[in-house]
């Protein structure tokens, strides 16, 4: 996954203000770089600490970045306090959408420390880690 370093800082900040709870947001961009997050609201009221759940925000945010010119190029989330990789709970919920990216930040005491990319497999079995390069 391709990301701006403005992006990326962008991403963190929203994460970070979410902690301990998970946060959660799109990412967005053109010719398969991410140029921004939008961030969503972390739609769980039972176990905001360690789940989230885009719904309410995610047509907004598609109509948007349509307007705009920007695609949809995945997801991103926080892990608080745990590693930056895809729980089963993540890999149960993920949408199906070839090529979509899901990045997971750990963000540990309130400070993002770890960001990892992911694709899921065409048969939803599991991830796949991709390299994050991050760009001016």
């Amino acid at each position: 996954m391709k990301i701006t370093r403005q992006a990326l800082q962008q991403i963190h900040a929203h994460l970070e203000s979410g902690y301990p709870n998970e946060a959660c947001g799109v990412l967005l961009g053109k010719d398969g770089v991410v140029t921004e997050g939008a961030p969503a609201t972390n739609e769980r009221t039972d176990s905001a600490h360690n789940r989230y759940l885009i719904t309410y925000a995610q047509k907004d945010i598609q109509n948007d970045a349509d307007r705009r010119g920007l695609e949809v190029i995945g997801y991103y989330h926080s892990h608080p306090d745990v590693p930056a990789r895809p729980s089963q709970f993540d890999l149960e919920h993920a949408i199906p959408w070839p090529g979509i990216s899901y990045l997971i930040v750990s963000v540990c005491k309130g400070k993002a420390v770890e960001s990892n990319s992911w694709r899921l497999r065409d048969d939803r079995s599991a991830f796949d880690q991709e390299p994050v390069e991050i760009s001016a």
